[in-house]
């Protein structure tokens, strides 16, 4: 069973469909976040917190899922890319049978994909954090423990990434371990109710790749390491501050590629609104916050959709 068309060492015809495939289903996912995200500005408490772990979850599969051939030098296969998108389905749906546990199949499949790019290349290295937070999703006991999971995992390594480059320093087993232990740690450390446990891992990733806070996606990058570790002033401390770290990174650089879009060239609007809903929410500003979310999500949508459409092209 082919699970991988290894780049540059595949057929093209399926390598494209293949590849059309992973976008056309990160595209559904990042749909299915704004959905999310909408729906749970508008519904009450009880529902409202799972809805916005929802679309984090949603969110942050279409934006790593649309980069890993570049982090395994592969293209999953079709019935991969299709499974794991109705395996995701499907625990969000099964959730209000068994919990987070019901995402067991989505991060256990999404875990095997990574598979061929856990050892190797040192550009691998960062993938042990993502896959670590694959596998602690389903045993998430609540929503603060599931945003610390796949989607906290995915900015690590996104920053550990990042900010190594920015810093020039190289990609090292040895950072890649030890961040991907102590945010293992962190992890069971906030199960066990101690909620600031991710200073540990924040510190350690600071260190290894320190942030250059000298434009806005640096100041949102020092920002949100310390930002995710305040859950125990509140958890929303944590939760919102995904906003300013999707304003600076995903958003301005991820979503026009997902939409076969010319990226947007962005200003400060749209971390400024992410400081807005994520202040607001902090003061218990409510109806600001709510209305800032939706502003960034619609706002987002249309200034993507104004840019220039191109589509794939078929191999010759």
């Amino acid at each position: 069973m082919v699970v991988w068309h290894v780049i540059g060492k595949s057929e093209p015809l399926a390598f494209y469909k293949a590849t059309v495939d992973l976008v056309k289903s990160t595209q559904m996912a990042l749909f299915m976040s704004a959905f999310f995200f909408l729906a749970g500005v508008a519904v009450p408490s009880n529902i409202h917190g799972y809805l916005m772990t929802l679309g984090l979850l949603s969110f942050y599969h279409a934006v790593m899922y649309v980069q890993l051939p570049g982090f395994i030098n592969a293209m999953p296969h079709r019935a991969a890319t299709w499974g794991l998108s109705t395996s995701f389905i499907v625990g969000a749906v099964g959730f209000f049978a068994v919990g987070y546990a019901a995402f067991l199949p989505y991060a256990v499949l999404h875990a095997f994909i990574y598979y061929r790019g856990l050892r190797g290349a040192p550009t691998y290295y960062p993938n042990w954090v993502t896959v670590t937070g694959l596998l602690l999703l389903p045993l998430s006991a609540n929503h603060l423990e599931a945003i610390f999971s796949f989607p906290l995992a995915s900015v690590y390594s996104l920053l550990y990434r990042i900010d190594s480059s920015r810093a020039r320093r190289k990609f090292t087993a040895r950072n890649a371990a030890v961040l991907t232990a102590l945010y293992a740690a962190a992890f069971i450390g906030v199960k066990l109710g101690y909620l600031w446990a991710m200073l540990a891992p924040s510190l350690f990733l600071t260190l290894a790749a320190p942030p250059k806070v000298n434009d806005k996606y640096g100041a949102g990058s020092f920002f949100f390491r310390w930002a995710v570790a305040l859950a125990p002033f509140g958890h929303h401390f944590a939760y919102t501050a995904f906003a300013v770290i999707m304003s600076v990174l995903c958003v301005p650089y991820f979503i026009g590629a997902i939409l076969f879009r010319q990226i947007p060239t962005y200003g400060i609007e749209l971390i400024a609104t992410a400081a807005l809903a994520y202040v607001s929410r902090i003061l218990g500003a409510l109806p600001v916050s709510a209305l800032a979310v939706v502003a960034l999500v619609i706002y987002t949508a249309v200034r993507t959709f104004r840019e220039k459409y191109y589509p794939p092209t078929p191999p010759s």
